[in-house]
């Protein structure tokens, strides 16, 4: 991979559930995002980085389930990933998450419960895990529901501090960059 430019491959694995997979037409079991983790540690140097995916508020998830889902990405030998995106569900028109959204099938988690759990997320973040965004970057007035925030990491950290709660990646990113001689 390296020989073509990659340094980096990036794995869309959404959740930890086979359900969930398959009720948002993943097209692909949580076995095979597993043997994908073990491929691509296999086939790359070390030098180089799996950046998973991760999506909270998904349909038929909730928050006990979201933060499971959560700690078996982080605690599971089959993922440990060098680093994360975490992507909060959002509405957008088109797609069939708009028509659950449009009949009341469907709710994105209120503001203040969305810091709430990426707070929570955050604090579970292994060290050896660089947390690359919080949130997708697509333009509000395509989303019809989710995020309304553009700081929600911001936010989280706050609220981190509010509950006592620390952002071991952060902390260990800190101190790495600080060895390196930056500031």
């Amino acid at each position: 991979m390296l020989s073509y430019g990659c340094a980096r491959l990036e794995i869309g694995v959404q959740s930890t559930y086979e359900d969930v997979a398959r009720d948002n037409n993943r097209g692909h079991t949580i076995a095979a995002v597993a043997d994908c983790f073990c491929l691509a540690k296999d086939a790359i140097y070390k030098i180089s980085l799996v950046v998973a995916h991760m999506m909270p508020d998904l349909p038929n998830v909730g928050v006990e389930r979201d933060m499971e889902s959560f700690r078996e990405f982080f605690e599971s030998p089959l993922f440990r990933a060098d680093g994360l995106k975490i992507y909060p569900t959002l509405v957008i028109r088109g797609t069939g998450l708009y028509e659950l959204w449009k009949t009341g099938r469907y709710r994105n988690y209120p503001p203040e419960q969305l810091v709430d759990i990426v707070a929570r997320i955050l604090a579970m973040v292994p060290p050896w895990t660089r947390v690359y965004r919080v949130k997708q970057d697509i333009p509000m007035p395509l989303v019809t529901s989710g995020v309304e925030k553009g700081n929600l990491r911001e936010l989280a950290f706050a609220w981190m501090e509010d509950l006592g709660l620390k952002c071991r990646e952060r902390l260990e990113f800190r101190t790495y960059i600080t060895k390196l001689g930056h500031t």
